[in-house]
C-alpha cells in the first residue's frame, strides 16, 4: 500500500510541475528566475502559434494595454500559413520576443535522436527566416524534459525557456476554467510566475482579456490595503535581465530599437 501511495505522489508532483512526458524530469521553477523587486510579477507567454486568426487578436489585446510577451513559435505555422511572416514581422515590430518551439511540436524526448535534432535546428532556422533576427530562447513541446534534450541544449548553448503556471486552456476550451486557474494562482502566489497560454485557441483569445481585467481590479484593491502589486513583466525587459551583454544591443534592434530599452527597463524597476 504505501509503495502505490509513493508512486501516486510522483506521479502527480510530475504533473504538477508540467511535465507531460512520461520518464522525464522537471524543469526548475520559479522558470523566470527570482523577481529582483520582490513584487509579485507575472510573464505572458504563447505557444504554438503563429495563427492567422488568433495571434493577430491576442497581439490587439497586448497592443491595447501596452504589454509586450513571449510568443513560442512553431515552423511548420510558419511554413502551412501565407500570413505568418506578416505576422512574425508584427509581434516583433510591436516589441515582443519570439523564441523556438521547433518545427513540428514533435516530443523530442520520444522521437528518434537525429528527429529530436532536426525538430529544434530546423524550427529555429525557420523561424528566423522568417523573422530576419537570430533566435535565443527555446520551449521544448510538452514541456518534456530528458538527458537527451539536456544534452541537446547543451551542445547549442541553449537554456530551456520554462513555465510555471499551465491553465490547459488548450486541452478543455473552457473560459471560465481558465480564468479561474490563473487567478487562483496569482491571488496566492509570492514571486515571479511564466503563465503559459496559447495562440492558436479562441479560448485563450476570450480568456486574456478577464485575467488582465482581474489584475488591474486586484491592484485597485491591493493598494488601498498597501499591498504590493501584481507586476506584469515585460518580456524585453526580461531579454535584457537574461541576455549576455553581447545582445542588449541585438535585443534593442529586434523589439522597436534602442530606445525601447529604457522603457523596458523602467517597467520593472520599483
Amino acid at each position: 500500500m504505501f509503495m502505490v501511495t509513493l508512486r501516486g505522489l510522483v506521479i502527480f508532483c510530475v504533473l504538477a510541475a508540467g511535465v507531460r512526458s512520461s520518464g522525464a524530469k522537471a524543469w526548475p521553477v520559479p522558470a523566470a528566475g527570482i523577481s529582483p523587486s520582490g513584487d509579485i510579477e507575472i510573464l505572458l507567454t504563447f505557444d504554438d502559434g503563429p495563427n492567422p486568426t488568433y495571434t493577430p487578436k491576442i497581439l490587439d489585446i497586448l497592443a491595447k494595454r501596452h504589454l509586450k510577451a513571449v510568443f513560442f513559435l512553431v515552423g511548420n505555422m510558419i511554413v502551412n500559413n501565407k500570413k505568418a511572416k506578416a505576422i512574425v514581422q508584427r509581434i516583433l515590430r510591436e516589441g515582443h520576443v519570439i523564441a523556438n518551439h521547433t518545427q513540428n511540436h514533435a516530443d523530442l524526448c520520444r522521437v528518434k535522436p537525429e528527429t529530436a535534432v532536426t525538430e529544434i535546428d530546423r524550427g529555429k532556422r525557420t523561424i528566423e527566416e522568417a523573422a530576419g533576427i537570430e533566435v535565443i530562447w527555446f520551449r521544448a513541446p510538452y514541456g518534456v524534459r530528458c538527458d537527451r534534450l539536456d544534452a541537446l541544449l547543451a551542445e547549442r548553448k541553449i537554456e530551456h525557456f520554462h513555465w510555471d503556471l499551465d491553465p490547459q486552456e488548450w486541452r478543455h476550451g473552457d473560459v471560465a476554467k481558465t480564468v479561474k486557474y490563473v487567478t487562483s494562482e496569482l491571488s496566492r502566489a509570492g514571486g515571479r510566475a511564466v503563465l503559459l497560454l496559447h495562440d492558436i485557441k479562441l479560448v485563450t483569445v476570450k480568456a486574456l482579456p478577464e485575467i488582465l481585467q482581474w489584475i488591474d481590479d486586484e491592484n485597485a484593491k491591493r493598494q488601498k490595503s498597501h499591498k504590493r502589486q501584481i507586476r506584469i513583466l515585460q518580456a524585453p525587459a526580461l531579454a535584457i535581465e537574461r541576455l549576455p551583454p553581447k545582445w542588449v544591443a541585438w535585443f534593442g534592434e529586434a523589439t522597436a530599437g534602442i530606445r525601447e530599452l529604457p522603457k523596458a527597463i523602467a517597467s520593472v524597476v520599483p
